[in-house]
């Protein structure tokens, strides 16, 4: 398809005129030369010859900032400066409305959400009978132990079953890690993949989730450990402040 025929230059302002009178809204001389670019005319042509037009008395100019804004010249009757200036503070005053309207409307959007996730009362009721059984439950566990029935644990028994305890949880943690760090050297030396390597050998992997207890295990120790070195610090402290006032 070949481009539309340039005009000659002395009509290329009527060009120009035409499209902005026919439009009848503001341009600037980008707008203008995106719309009338067929006609060869560019961005600083139609600078050119927009204000050829302005100075014509054709078109009328405003200045918008860092640019020119040109429009047709309008027919009829024209506003006077104060009705202009009355009708502008009109806009920003309805614009700040609008912005406050919004804004408002916003909020009652959020609020209206939130109240979304609240609990209606008969959800608020079925939480709350169901907190009742469940602490029901629990007081019928705790009431033999509130009772005090039952043989009481000595410290001796009581430091066994601690060492016991923490003896099986390293054992698990050393074993595991020695198993893994030999496990990986082989996958790396073989290229298996750890679920057929593992189904080769006859491997029997720690359920997920008893294996996802280690480390909360691992914590008890540390703690237990942890309370022997405190009450063994007080028993020194005990014993030097009783020396020292005999």
């Amino acid at each position: 398809t070949s481009s539309a025929p340039i005009p000659p230059r002395s009509t290329m302002a009527d060009t120009v005129l035409s499209h902005v009178t026919s439009q009848n809204r503001p341009f600037n001389a980008q707008n203008v030369a995106d719309a009338l670019g067929k006609h060869g005319i560019k961005k600083g042509a139609a600078q050119k010859y927009l204000e050829q037009l302005v100075d014509a008395g054709k078109i009328a100019v405003k200045d918008a900032g860092k640019q020119k804004v040109f429009f047709a010249l309008q027919d009829g009757d024209v506003l006077s400066a104060e009705t202009t200036k009355a009708m502008e503070f009109e806009i920003k005053e309805k614009t700040s409305e609008l912005s406050e309207a919004k804004q408002a409307l916003a909020q009652k959007h959020a609020a209206l959400r939130q109240l979304g996730k609240t609990l209606t009362v008969e959800q608020m009721r079925l939480k709350t009978d169901s907190l009742a059984k469940q602490s029901g439950a629990l007081e019928t566990k705790l009431a033999p132990l509130r009772i005090g029935t039952g043989d009481a644990v000595s410290p001796e028994t009581l430091r066994k079953t601690e060492d016991a305890f923490i003896f099986a949880v390293e054992q698990w943690q050393q074993r595991k890690r020695k198993f893994t760090d030999a496990f990986e050297t082989i996958l790396d030396s073989t290229g298996a993949t750890k679920k057929k390597m593992g189904e080769d050998i006859g491997v029997e992997w720690d359920p997920e989730d008893v294996a996802a207890k280690l480390p909360e295990l691992k914590g008890f120790c540390d703690a237990i450990k942890k309370k022997r070195a405190k009450d063994a610090a007080d028993a020194n402290r005990l014993k030097n402040n009783t020396r020292g006032r005999g």
